[in-house]
């Protein structure tokens, strides 16, 4: 349990997170279901499965060897996330799309009405200029701020879909919009298109790629374990050892499924298999008659796209070749947790979360076009031999805003005034951002043109007149 003393420190929203009770009203949560997301006709089967949570592990270091103690902060979320206008005159995409997936824990034989709990948040957004899909996932018990028509109260964001569903008619349509409209107030995140599945048409999807040959590691191997579905296929016995295995979609499911081991494990395992089909997708050219792959599919899925839709973003996917990134809001910062267990007064087991890590995670997943493959390098020119501005920019450029890659070049002679030079014509975009964010106009920027392949994309040389950007 957190102590008032660490929740003082956790952020959401720009805010510290009460310690209220969440909201009593909860669906029976009912087994964990494998979250395979079926989304073959858009994003080209960009997500034919995942989890609940995607966990990619990933630890940045933007200084090996070397930490600072905080970094600054924006009270804005990033703005580039928006993308009102995806096309130009001529219908060509110019903008990112995303898209909502949500999966509902839907038992077999149960109804619509319920408004069930979701067990997996995802969005889905694909670049048309860097020609790259990211996955981003929340936590399911991430304890966010809900917008109704009857005010705003903080509850699990996996209770979102189900409010707005039941408060707002009963539809698919009112829960997902509920969600889209949480997920804009709490992080700038603008939904163009939502799908929601459950899981009743997992195996056939699987089984008609003719299964997956998934390379188990040893850490997510699992041993013998007693497996029902609650179907009427009888439970029995399972187990995946270390190496290859060819899975079938009963026992692709039932590998995502287990967890006596961890959580954060069997999201590993739900994203190893959700690699492996994609794969298989692209290796069968399954994209290249997208109209039989919608007929075929559509009806495991609800959504809000239609077939034209759907083909209009085909050629922009097949063009990706499958490239995706997975990037989870459970995942931790540079080895600073993202997400903290509390227990709420009600006795609710939630997620606050790290207001630093999660604006890190989204400038990660939504960074401008313009910052692609981008190279800057941080000179200190301040003169003090410890350079903890020069670092504490090159993070704040890295975790705040999302540049690819920012690295420490070491000392410049000393100078009055902080310098920002563009090396490469076509990062002017970038260039002109960073000088925005540092107080300095588009006129000073320094133009010297490298041919070097190797070298920065933009050099900044942090000069006596620095100040710490958003401080």
């Amino acid at each position: 349990m957190v102590g008032r003393a660490d929740e003082a420190t956790l952020r959401t929203a720009g805010r510290t997170l009460p310690r209220g009770a969440a909201r009593a009203a909860r669906l029976h949560t009912g087994r964990q279901r494998l979250a395979f997301v079926t989304a073959l006709f858009f994003f080209g089967g960009a997500a034919i499965l995942t989890s609940l949570g995607l966990l990619s592990r990933v630890t940045p270091a933007l200084f090996p060897g070397q930490t600072l103690p905080g970094i600054p902060v924006l009270d804005e979320l990033p703005q580039f996330v928006k993308a009102p206008s995806r096309t130009d005159d001529s219908g060509f995409l110019t903008r990112r799309v995303n898209l909502l997936i949500i999966g509902v824990d839907k038992r077999p034989g149960w109804v619509d009405e319920g408004g069930y709990l979701t067990d997996m948040i995802m969005v889905a957004t694909i670049d048309p200029q860097t020609k790259q899909i990211s996955l981003l996932s929340f936590p399911r018990d991430m304890y966010i701020d809900i917008h109704t028509k009857n005010g705003i109260y903080e509850s699990r964001i996996n209770e979102s879909y189900g409010t707005g569903f039941r408060e707002n008619g009963g539809t698919f349509s009112a829960g997902t919009a509920q969600l889209a409209l949480d997920l804009k107030e709490n992080f700038g995140i603008e939904i163009d298109h939502w799908m929601l599945l459950d899981f009743t048409g997992v195996y056939t999807l699987i089984d008609a790629l003719g299964g997956i040959d998934v390379d188990i590691p040893y850490e997510l191997s699992v041993p013998d374990w007693w497996y029902n579905d609650e179907s009427d296929t009888p439970g029995s016995y399972v187990n995946y050892p270390p190496g290859k295995n060819h899975l079938n979609g009963y026992n692709a499911v039932a590998f995502g499924r287990y967890r006596e081991d961890s959580d954060f494990y069997r999201v590993k395992r739900q994203q190893l298999v959700m690699q492996t089909a994609l794969q298989k997708v692209f290796a069968r050219g399954l994209l290249n008659n997208p109209v039989d792959l919608w007929n075929a599919y559509h009806d495991t899925v609800k959504t809000d796209l239609s077939l034209g839709e759907a083909l209009g973003y085909v050629p922009l996917v097949k063009e990706t070749n499958g490239s995706m990134q997975m990037f989870s809001l459970g995942d931790p910062v540079n080895d600073v947790p993202t997400m903290i267990g509390f227990t709420t007064d009600g006795g609710a087991a939630v997620q606050l979360w790290n207001h630093e890590n999660v604006q890190y995670w989204l400038s990660r997943v939504f960074t401008k076009a313009a910052y692609a493959q981008s190279n800057v390098e941080i000179l200190d020119g301040y003169g003090d031999q410890n350079a903890l501005r020069a670092k504490a920019l090159g993070r704040y450029l890295r975790w705040v805003k999302g540049l690819p890659t920012v690295y420490f070049g070491g000392e410049a002679p000393v100078q009055s005034e902080t310098t920002v030079t563009l090396h490469k014509e076509g990062k002017r975009v970038m260039a002109e951002d960073i000088a925005k964010w540092m107080g300095i106009p588009a006129t000073a920027i320094r133009v010297e043109v490298s041919d070097d392949p190797t070298g920065p994309d933009v050099t900044v040389v942090v000069g006596k007149d620095y100040k710490t950007p958003g401080g």
